[in-house]
């Protein structure tokens, strides 16, 4: 199980139209591994906390298609005034912060023969666009402690229940046709990550992670228990040494392969960078 942790097969639906005739309606998802509707939060990663410039998955779509919309399941973390972990986190409801993030298309992946290292074939394109993101709400000292001990550090969400951050879906527009074996990814910065670190401290930023969905609904991963990242510290990745990782052949500063390296401290088991195309 990671540290940092504190769903519908696609189908071909027929519909009769008459007597003896029968048309196909077909599924506009082409892969999907967003997390339930009405999930508030979920397991994530952070450009700032994890030190990666990308991160994102392998996917075998159900077809060949242009794909009209790529979504990305966000998770944010940061407070409007004070932080999640300092007992003083407030946001007033509604309030938001820009932040721009670059959608990555890659061709089907390769293995390096000599070093086992796997990375992405050549980009298919790639899109940027300035989201808003909405902070997470305000602390519910009714909550009680988190997992590490701290108080006022979780809110309470619409499902009754108390978390650190808040979900939500980004969606890049897209016509473009796509591989059934696409390479995905997003970039965005922080005060010290990303392909353009911000500088300073303090940027809410900081505190917006990448989601991680418990499984694959539409379509496929092509590598199980895996992610494709770009992380400069090898201690978080299956490169390390036992027990973090199993000392892989993923490589610091590329974005690249990394695991499996089930049992692990270090293991993607059961989790899987959260993303949706869809011809539609």
């Amino acid at each position: 199980m990671r540290r940092f942790i504190s769903i519908l097969l696609g189908a071909f639906a027929c519909l009769a139209v008459g007597a003896g005739t029968a048309s196909a309606t077909t599924n506009p998802v082409l892969y999907s591994s967003l997390p339930a509707p009405g999930t508030v939060s979920i397991p994530s990663v952070g450009v700032e906390a994890y030190s990666f410039n990308q991160i994102g998955n392998e996917v075998i779509l159900t077809r060949s298609a242009t794909a009209h919309h790529v979504s990305v399941t966000m998770v944010d973390w940061a407070c409007q005034t004070g932080a999640w972990n300092t007992g003083d986190c407030a946001t007033a409801p509604g309030a938001t912060y820009p932040t721009t993030i670059t959608l990555h298309l890659y061709r089907a992946s390769t293995r390096n023969s000599t070093t086992g290292e796997v990375t992405p074939g050549t980009q298919i394109t790639h899109i940027t666009k300035t989201f808003n993101i909405k902070f997470r709400p305000t602390s519910d000292p009714s909550c009680g402690l988190d997992g590490n001990g701290l108080a006022d550090a979780l809110f309470r969400g619409s499902d009754g229940q108390c978390h650190h951050g808040l979900d939500q879906t980004v969606v890049f527009p897209l016509s473009r046709n796509l591989p059934t074996d696409v390479v995905w990814g997003v970039s965005y910065n922080s005060d010290n990550s990303g392909p353009n670190p911000i500088g300073g401290s303090g940027a809410p930023q900081d505190s917006l992670n990448v989601g991680l969905a418990p499984k694959t609904t539409v379509g496929h991963a092509r590598y199980d228990d895996a992610i494709f990242w770009d992380t400069r510290v090898q201690g978080f990745s299956c490169a390390a040494p036992a027990p973090d990782g199993n000392s892989g052949p993923f490589q610091t500063g590329v974005f690249n392969l990394d695991g499996p390296c089930d049992g692990a401290n270090n293991s993607w088991a059961g989790f899987v960078p959260a993303a949706k195309f869809s011809t539609n």
